[in-house]
């Protein structure tokens, strides 16, 4: 932040009091994470694992892992389940996925991201506004026809996954029976997943690649103004059949799960923080800032993990082909060396530089998507509904891979 001066530089060393927390923080997620994350940080804010693995808490050092050309993405996700699961199942998730921009490496990264990345420009992404805000109040009317409704599954889900279905060319009458699939999707994401969790996440995978490549062999014969026609397209840089199921797949889970809980967790906030929810009710013109805050206070996603990909000397010490590095980014959004008061809520904050997207060449894809959604999100609600209420507890999902709700029952008041 302008005006504060630079973390001092540490040195990635052995704890085993730290190391023990960090397990605990993985393993058995909690409510409310962030005084372990301060705790973890503060112990020892560049932690060697016993496995090698480097991890980092602070804002500094996981931009600047990030950011590194030295690290990148190979295999951490068979070394990431921290629980005893099939790595041939793992295997099975990663050699499709391994053909997506999300655990790829330049050159093949840069060429996938190529191919779709003008779909996600900020001019065109604005250009979908108005018939977000169209589907926002038409689901916002029928929360409002039964009190008590759970605004997750009937507001935060069905939104990102018919926004994502249109820009894609998903059936609209397929959508619904996909979106708990998309949940089952999810748990390949949690470190703490079991066997039985693993299982349903492929089973998952494979429900969605078998479906999307149908969808994909039909675009191939009877092309369409869409996304998944574009994919399936005979040009210079086409993909081949595996690239094109796995970019279809990554781009349709992506594009759901943090957008929905970017809203349930956005929700919670405003619901815990009354005098910010006030702030931003009477000036709609904090949604930008609002929304970018939702996002740093409580992230969909909590960590990112990377390969060592060559030689490469990082927070003092010397880091080796296949190590992993895990960039807590939770914890690093909350770095009181980053952010002022960085456990309060503000609406208004400025310079609000969080790690949410992550950076680097992995920025997220689809960021002005999940923004715009947010920001509609959030100003229609507050517009008609100001006085929105909880109905009832929400239930929140256990995990750091995918932050947020599996219920939040509301009651919509004018």
């Amino acid at each position: 932040m302008a005006g504060r001066p630079p973390a001092q530089p540490v040195v990635a060393r052995a704890d085993a009091e730290a190391e023990q927390l960090f397990y605990t923080i993985m393993m058995q997620p909690v409510e409310d994470p962030y005084p372990l994350y301060h705790q973890l940080r503060d112990t020892a804010p560049a932690l060697l694992t016993g496995d090698g693995t480097l991890v980092l808490s602070r804002h500094s050092d996981c931009n600047a892992a990030l950011r590194s050309r030295s690290l990148g993405k190979g295999d951490e996700w068979l070394k990431l389940q921290l629980k005893d699961v099939s790595k041939d199942d793992l295997r099975g998730v990663m050699e499709l996925m391994q053909q997506s921009m999300i655990l790829t490496n330049p050159p093949q990264h840069t060429r996938l991201r190529r191919i779709v990345s003008s779909a996600f420009t900020g001019r065109h992404v604005e250009a979908l506004r108005d018939g977000v805000t169209r589907r926002v109040d038409g689901l916002l009317d029928r929360l409002a026809e039964r009190p008590g409704a759970d605004l997750m599954t009937e507001l935060a889900m069905p939104l990102p996954v018919s926004t994502i279905g249109d820009l894609l060319g998903i059936p609209e009458a397929d959508r619904a029976e996909l979106v708990p699939v998309i949940h089952e999707l999810g748990l390949l994401m949690e470190p703490a997943s079991g066997p039985a969790e693993i299982n349903r996440g492929v089973a998952a995978q494979t429900h969605l690649a078998t479906y999307l490549g149908g969808l994909i062999a039909e675009r191939q014969q009877h092309p369409q103004d869409d996304l998944l026609s574009r994919l399936a397209s005979t040009s210079d840089d086409a993909l081949d059949r595996t690239e094109t199921i796995a970019t279809a797949l990554l781009l349709f889970g992506a594009g759901n799960t943090p957008t929905a809980n970017l809203i349930g967790n956005g929700l919670d906030a405003l619901f815990r923080f009354p005098e910010s929810r006030r702030r931003l009710t009477e000036d709609p013109g904090l949604l930008p800032s609002a929304v970018d805050e939702m996002l740093r206070f409580d992230s969909p996603s909590q960590f990112d993990v990377f390969t060592v990909l060559e030689p490469h000397s990082f927070a003092g010490t010397d880091l080796k082909p296949g190590q992993g590095v895990m960039m807590m980014l939770g914890a690093a959004n909350h770095d009181p060396e980053r952010f002022d008061d960085p456990d309060a809520f503000d609406v208004a904050r400025k310079e609000n530089g969080h790690l949410s997207f992550a950076a680097g060449i992995h920025h997220c894809l689809g960021a002005h998507l999940a923004r715009l959604q947010a920001e509609v999100v959030f100003g229609r609600l507050l517009t008609r509904f100001p006085k929105v209420e909880p109905a009832a507890q929400a239930v929140r999902h256990p995990g750091l891979g995918n932050r947020g709700f599996d219920s939040i029952p509301v009651n919509l008041v004018a």
